[in-house]
């Protein structure tokens, strides 16, 4: 619980000295029994100290084989009142045709979506809802999803 009050209030003070650059940048694990269609990873994103318009990109970390070639996720932005203002699905390539990884890496590999817009109104917070679409109740291989918050 210490943490998450650290990383909150770290998160705070980003908000309010950056003008700009990276508001927020956190990753949250996954089940190692794999991610189910009903676990939504939630990310509480704090109150701005000013208006907002940014980018939200979205990442995934893996293991070295998924076993598939995309993943299809949905992302859910809701202001401070849980209200859903946004709602994105995007498809990540995961390997090419052969099955080959699209990105480096040993014994993990990280993908990042394309950017999407993020708006946060002076004084409001907002959460970042993600879950998958895929047609299987369980996809094994995905280890961590995560969300960056960038101003130009």
């Amino acid at each position: 619980m210490k943490n998450e009050n650290l990383s909150a209030f770290l998160s705070l003070v980003l908000l309010a000295s950056c003008t700009s650059g990276t508001l927020f940048h956190s990753y949250k694990p996954l089940h190692k029994e794999g991610w189910e269609r009903r676990d939504t990873v939630c990310f509480d994103v704090p109150q701005a100290e000013r208006d907002i318009n940014g980018t939200l990109t979205i990442g995934l970390r893996t293991v070295t084989y998924v076993g598939m070639r995309d993943v299809v996720i949905a992302v859910e932005q809701c202001d401070g009142t849980a209200v859903v203002c946004r709602c994105d699905t995007i498809r990540y390539s995961l390997t090419d045709a052969e099955g080959n990884a699209l990105t480096g890496g040993v014994n993990t590999h990280q993908y990042e979506t394309q950017h999407l817009p993020i708006f946060l109104h002076k004084g409001k917070s907002a959460t970042v809802r993600i879950h998958h679409l895929m047609t299987r109740e369980t996809i094994i291989g995905i280890t961590e999803v995560g969300i960056k918050i960038e101003i130009p």
